[in-house]
């Protein structure tokens, strides 16, 4: 099973939501000092917090809420483990906590 965790910087969210097909609204993060960046597909869109990970998905016809990146029961669905791949680095599997990834990439900080 694919764990993820690390918040993607801001350049490599736009790259890889870009090339999955994303569209991708950054104006109120460069413009206005947001937090946020919003991505949208098809009938969905996704509120994604840049500084904490944290993400709100709603449905783009009844704008009703979907779910957040902590909804367990969508982690099955092929859309969220999209949406989980663009904003989430993946953890490889040789690592068995964020704690010890992060570690890894960031060596000083330990």
């Amino acid at each position: 099973m694919k764990k993820f965790g690390i918040v993607r910087d801001i350049d490599d969210l736009e790259q890889k939501a870009v090339l999955d097909g994303w569209e991708i609204d950054t104006n109120d993060y460069y413009k206005k000092g947001s937090d946020f960046v919003f991505l949208s597909k098809r009938e969905i869109s996704v509120a994604f917090n840049t500084f904490n990970g944290r993400f709100f998905i709603t449905n783009n016809e009844t704008k009703n809420f979907i779910g957040t990146d902590q909804s367990i029961s969508l982690k099955k669905e092929v859309w969220y483990k999209e949406i989980l791949k663009i904003v989430y680095k993946e953890i490889p599997e040789r690592f068995k906590t964020k704690k010890e990834f992060s570690r890894q990439l960031n060596p000083l900080k330990s």
